[in-house]
């Protein structure tokens, strides 16, 4: 087995107190006071800003930390919303009401967006009320109102949505009688076009990055039954899908941070199967790390904004808002 200095060339320092963290950046230490080997990393914090006005769940988010929107949602007892709302870095205001769809209320729950705030891309939902319906169309928002539909293949509630809005992808999906669909679809900024198949369907799972640079992870999966939860991650390159790092925490429902990129990403909160988390991760392009944990889990939550290291969270339930920083600090690592 190789040792620290043949990899690295350099000993691992014995220290009575810890370097500053940009002298002790790439390098490891034994800290004698502690007995404790230590390094520098990443370190995450969350804080709390103001809510949405319009508390529903599954309301889909898109957008950067500082310019968001979010859009739909569900009220429950069979009611769903057409709200739109804009996030400045501290407050929201009313947008565009989505376009009207399915029950009498036209509201739209369990769609996906992406984009940013003046140039967004919502798709697929669903809707429940004197008949359930699952929908097939995308539009975009100008940062005041929404398009004319496109139409897209197969129905869907619960995809992945990644990509600008003149270059996208929907990835999987809830597509009944079928609970998951694999079927992806691309977006030109007019219309749909039919690609490669994820490797198995998917819904409720996050997302991130571009149309030729993409990664869809956690959810829901068919092949994880009876849970259904899953940590596996994929990467998309515009053609095909391969394997990417597996999240620690098998969980779905969770915000990624959808303007993130294959080598940062952000996902966060969510629910693991028996409970509704805080936990949050960051990817560097072949694995996830813990990161700080959110002050309030929330799951039911649709897509997400900001990048692998600034990013917001909106439109779960219990309906809270939170932004997460990342940063580097100290830590103690295991031994074990």
């Amino acid at each position: 087995m190789s040792t620290y200095k043949e990899i690295f060339g350099k000993y691992v320092r014995s220290v009575g107190s810890d370097p500053s963290i940009s002298l002790g950046t790439g390098e490891i230490w034994y800290n004698t006071s502690s007995n404790t080997f230590k390094s520098v990393g990443l370190s995450g914090s969350w804080s709390s800003v103001p809510n949405t006005s319009n508390t529903s769940r599954t309301r889909a988010l898109a957008g950067t930390q500082t310019a968001a929107f979010i859009a739909g949602g569900y009220n429950g007892a069979n009611s769903q919303t057409r709200a739109t709302e804009e996030y400045n870095g501290s407050s929201w205001t009313n947008g565009g009401d989505l376009s009207p769809q399915g029950n009498s209320d036209g509201g739209t729950f369990n769609g996906s967006a992406s984009g940013t705030q003046t140039a967004g891309l919502f798709a697929g939902g669903s809707s429940q009320g004197s008949s359930d319906y699952y929908f097939d169309k995308s539009y975009e928002y100008d940062g005041s109102s929404w398009s004319s539909p496109a139409t897209f293949t197969t129905a869907r509630a619960a995809p992945s949505l990644f990509g600008l809005q003149t270059a996208a992808v929907m990835a999987g999906g809830t597509s009944p009688p079928n609970p998951f669909t694999a079927t992806v679809r691309e977006y030109n900024g007019s219309s749909w076009t039919n690609v490669t198949n994820l490797p198995f369907g998917r819904a409720h799972a996050g997302c991130g990055g571009t149309q030729t640079a993409g990664m869809v992870f956690g959810g829901q999966a068919t092949s994880q039954s009876p849970t259904y939860n899953t940590g596996a991650a994929l990467d998309y390159d515009g053609t095909n899908w391969t394997a990417g790092g597996s999240l620690p925490e098998f969980k779905d429902d969770g915000n990624a941070s959808g303007n993130g990129t294959q080598t940062s990403m952000l996902y966060a909160k969510g629910y693991n199967g028996t409970a509704t988390v805080t936990t949050a991760f960051q990817y560097n392009g072949s694995s996830w790390a813990a990161t700080g944990s959110a002050n309030t889990g929330a799951s039911s939550l649709r897509s997400g904004a900001g990048t692998g290291t600034t990013a917001l969270s909106a439109g779960g339930s219990p309906s809270n808002s939170e932004e997460f920083s990342s940063g580097t600090a100290i830590v103690t690592l295991s031994t074990s």
